[in-house]
């Protein structure tokens, strides 16, 4: 009878792990350093920041400067109420879409599934949709931020795939104690739903904070504009007067310490919400890519 060599699988699963660990642990420094690396340029104030894991002249004027200039105050909420605002609509929209699509009974549904995906494969191009916002009358307009962005054809599919995992059962249950769609819509399905609302509004709340280029075409008035705009003319254009209230200030601090400075605060309320959508995100999206 063959002798099993015990010891030889032990190292063998200790290697692997050990690699493992250590892939993911490199892996972790490579996302995390970034960040790292523009906070400590952030709080320092030399000429020249080479890779530093402490700062070597700290000051906190970078962020004094940039926090007190009116122009980055009202880009930041222009920005939060884009956030809010279009997330919300969009994901209630996305759900509503989502429910109705998830109904094989309705009619014309297979038609209204294709309309739904045609979209995301065909756009109808940049200079048209200024046309058309402009004949809506939306140049300028704080909802052109918002209105486009409303409903999102993946977005609807990911959540009709995990309302099918959803049992049948409680919605007959529900119609024989004479429940009708609205009240099963709202009072069933969405509190199952939430893991991959909250994932929704993951991806619409990221993709309205990052949104740079609709607000560089169609927003004119400074007052209207939103921080991810004014960071690209301030880090890509080197125009650091787009932040000044007024001509010939001279910042107290270095120009690439305000820069870091105005690039962290524009990334630190995705990283401040991200770890308590984290649970529903993985949970949403995991179950709604994988069904129907």
């Amino acid at each position: 009878m063959k002798k099993t060599n015990f010891f030889k699988y032990r190292n063998t699963g200790f290697v692997s792990n050990f690699f493992l660990h250590l892939f993911f642990i490199v892996f972790s420094f490579l996302i995390i350093f970034p960040f790292y690396s523009v906070f400590i340029q952030s709080i320092d104030d030399a000429v020249f920041v080479p890779l530093r894991l402490v700062p070597g002249e700290f000051t906190l004027e970078g962020y004094r400067t940039v926090l007190s200039q009116r122009n980055v105050i009202t880009a930041f909420f222009n920005s939060v109420f884009r956030t809010i605002v279009g997330m919300s609509i969009a994901t209630a929209s996305t759900f509503c879409g989502a429910y109705a699509l998830s109904k094989k009974q309705m009619p014309f549904n297979r038609i209204m599934t294709a309309y739904v995906i045609i979209p995301m494969f065909f756009g109808g191009g940049l200079i048209p949709t200024y046309l058309l916002m402009m004949n809506l009358n939306l140049i300028d307009n704080r909802w052109v931020l918002i209105l486009p962005g409303v409903f999102s054809g993946f977005n609807a599919l990911v959540t009709r795939n995990f309302i099918y995992s959803i049992p049948n059962e409680l919605e007959e249950s529900a119609f024989m104690d004479g429940a009708n769609e609205v009240r099963i819509a709202f009072q069933i399905y969405l509190p199952l739903s939430l893991p991959i609302i909250a994932t929704i509004a993951l991806w619409s709340a990221v993709g309205h904070w990052n949104a740079w280029f609709d607000a560089m075409i169609y927003i004119r008035t400074p007052s209207k504009q939103v921080l991810q705009a004014l960071l690209r003319r301030v880090l890509l254009e080197t125009q650091l007067s787009e932040m000044y209230d007024f001509t010939g200030f001279i910042p107290p601090v270095t120009t690439r310490s305000m820069q870091a400075a105005l690039l962290f605060i524009s990334t630190l309320p995705i990283l401040v919400v991200y770890p308590f959508a984290q649970k529903y995100f993985i949970r949403g999206l995991t179950a709604g890519a994988v069904k129907g």
